[in-house]
């Protein structure tokens, strides 16, 4: 009996929360729990016209105005102002929401760090009004951080992360761009070294080149490589502001006669970038020409912007690829081979290759893919002024792309010794290539057209 009793009153008692959770919890609203209080209720981002911030330890403000969509720091300097940390203050000045109320009048603000504050931010929106906040010491845990508004008297506890948000000096609110740039409109770049020829690089039709101190091809990658990095290049810090520096302060930075000098063109407007001696092991003096101001920049940025012509070539021989090759023909030792891509016969919708000069007949499909992949993945280690006149050949011309489109390169290959070179026609110069890539190329080569492979292919033998 005692059993069955105590099972009754577990039942009562599972029936009376069934129905306290029914009655009582479905009436609650299911976002009650999570919603927490805005710290400036009605706030919204847009209506924001003035900012003020006094960061930690600064002896004075930074003031920011908004004109037409725009923000621009006015006071202790007038400049642009980085829009992508504006936008952050704002966004959380409109979204802050309070963890707790610690009190409602505290009488002593000194112990939570408001008296002074440590960071306080100021606004004036459209209306006129102006609100403000404070923001004190963090929590004896860190886990939270004292604030208090000019909206009421109370002592709040706001999360953590909310302090780096707003902690904000003039140097961080301003925008640190190097140079005004916009990456898609830049069509030329001039690299002047302080030792060794300018480089000169031009875009047209959206395709780069190098125009001196050659006429070549220019890798795009490496290209757009530069050009990003110098169109997104920020200041470290700022050595040197409003009146234009003296002859003696240029040299002490190394700016009389800079490392490096870059102009940037888009269209019939420039900029130019010096770089000039090292700060420290981690950045070096740069000023913009177009403005009387001297700033650091990072150590890599330079490593990056200082290159030769060299360094932004094309280095790979040939632009196709092993698939997309159409027609191959090779000239070694007075002897000239051609093979083309066909198409199969009948209900045969798969192509093969085929030999066609000096005769015609089938080839082995997996070396005819080795030797189209040697000669594809061919790349310069560097360049030289020209390659040996003497020297073991390897005459190559490819066809690539479509019937409609066909794309031709020329090439030759030539073995001197212990060393390898590729020469293209109407470049200048001669590419260096590793020896055994040419060795590759003529084993490949070899094979391909050795007597014993004149027998017919397996068909499951293909590519």
């Amino acid at each position: 009996m005692r059993g069955g009793r105590s099972l009754l009153i577990l039942l009562v008692v599972a029936l009376g929360l069934g129905a306290y959770i029914y009655f009582v919890e479905s009436e609650r609203d299911p976002a009650g729990t999570d919603r927490r209080e805005k710290v400036f209720a009605g706030l919204d981002r847009n209506d924001i016209t003035e900012l003020t911030i006094r960061a930690s330890g600064a002896d004075q403000a930074t003031a920011l105005r908004r004109t037409d969509g725009d923000w621009t720091v006015v006071e202790p300097v007038q400049t642009t102002a980085d829009a992508s940390a504006v936008d952050a203050i704002l966004s959380s000045l409109e979204t802050l929401e309070l963890e707790r109320v610690i009190e409602e009048a505290p009488g002593n603000l000194e112990p939570f760090g408001l008296e002074p504050a440590d960071v306080e931010v100021s606004f004036r929106t459209s209306d006129g009004a102006s609100r403000t906040l404070w923001l004190g010491s963090t929590t004896p845990t860190s886990s939270g951080l004292y604030a208090r508004t000019s909206d009421s008297p109370r002592l709040l506890l706001l999360p953590i992360y909310h302090r780096s948000t707003f902690n904000r000096t003039t140097f961080d609110l301003r925008n640190r761009r190097v140079l005004e740039l916009a990456q898609a409109t830049v069509d030329e770049v001039v690299l002047e070294p302080s030792r060794g020829p300018a480089v000169t690089l031009t875009r047209v039709d959206g395709t780069w080149r190098l125009a001196q101190p050659i006429d070549t091809r220019a890798d795009a990658a490496s290209a757009d490589s530069l050009v990003s990095r110098l169109s997104a290049a920020q200041m470290t810090s700022i050595v040197h502001e409003g009146d234009e520096p003296t002859p003696a302060d240029l040299r002490s930075w190394g700016l009389d006669r800079p490392r490096l000098t870059i102009t940037a063109r888009t269209g019939s407007a420039t900029a130019t970038l010096a770089i000039g001696a090292e700060r420290d092991g981690s950045s070096v003096y740069a000023r913009d020409l177009a403005r009387p101001i001297v700033f650091t920049i990072d150590q890599t940025l330079f490593s990056d912007l200082n290159k030769s012509a060299d360094d932004l070539r094309v280095r790979d021989i040939f632009a196709f690829s092993a698939f997309s090759a159409r027609r191959l023909e090779v000239a070694r030792d007075a002897a000239t081979y051609v093979w083309e891509k066909k198409a199969g016969e009948g209900d045969d919708s798969s192509t093969r290759w085929t030999q066609v000069q000096p005769d015609e007949r089938d080839v082995n499909q997996t070396t005819m893919t080795d030797l189209l992949n040697a000669l594809s993945t061919l790349r310069a280690e560097r360049f030289v002024a020209q390659a040996p006149a003497s020297g073991s050949r390897v005459e190559v011309a490819v066809q690539s792309g479509s019937a409609e489109a066909p794309q031709d390169e020329r090439a030759t290959l030539v073995r001197a010794g212990d060393s390898a070179y590729a020469i293209r026609p109407g470049e200048p110069g001669a590419a260096v290539i590793p020896a055994a890539d040419f060795d590759a190329v003529v084993s490949h080569l070899e094979s391909l057209t050795a007597a014993a492979e004149s027998d017919t292919d397996s068909p499951d033998e293909g590519q």
